[in-house]
């Protein structure tokens, strides 16, 4: 009987033992505090709806721009925050793509898109008092010109 208790408590002394050099050995040491990995926050993305933009020049409409942006921002900076997003980031693309001068989009030519995304992100991160908006992306953009537009609905007009 005591041959058995003996063995029972050796045995529970090197399973306790095994298990202190085990976790010592894996953290480097005792006294050695474990370096923490960085931790990445988690991105939201946001779709808002889609925008229509009306191109004015020379006092006449010319047509109209059809766009729709995606942000990303910190999810629990946005779960945080009291009031929504959306609202500022179409404004702001709104009224950037309004009042933009240097796109002619009646004579389509390459525009520097990232200039366009950075504004935006700046002034809504401005408008909001935070940097909470980290990336502004273009899911669409669309011209359509009003006399394209006149014509469908002529035609659709002449067939009823």
């Amino acid at each position: 009987m005591i041959k058995m208790l003996a063995v029972g408590v050796w045995g529970c002394a090197v399973a306790l033992g095994a298990t202190y050099v085990a976790t010592t050995m894996s953290t480097g040491g005792p006294g050695v505090a474990v370096e923490a990995k960085p931790q990445h926050a988690a991105i939201e993305y946001r779709r808002p709806a889609p925008i229509t933009v009306p191109i004015i020049s020379d006092g006449r409409l010319r047509g109209y721009v059809v766009t729709r942006v995606v942000f990303t921002a910190d999810a629990q900076a946005l779960a945080d925050l009291p009031i929504e997003p959306e609202p500022f980031v179409v404004d702001e693309a709104f009224r950037r793509i309004y009042s933009e001068d240097k796109i002619e989009f009646s004579r389509i030519s390459r525009y520097d898109l990232e200039v366009l995304t950075d504004a935006i992100r700046v002034s809504v991160n401005d408008r909001l008092g935070l940097d909470l908006v980290r990336d502004v992306l273009m899911d669409e953009l669309s011209y359509v010109d009003k006399e394209s537009l006149q014509t469908d609905g002529e035609a659709a007009a002449s067939r009823t």
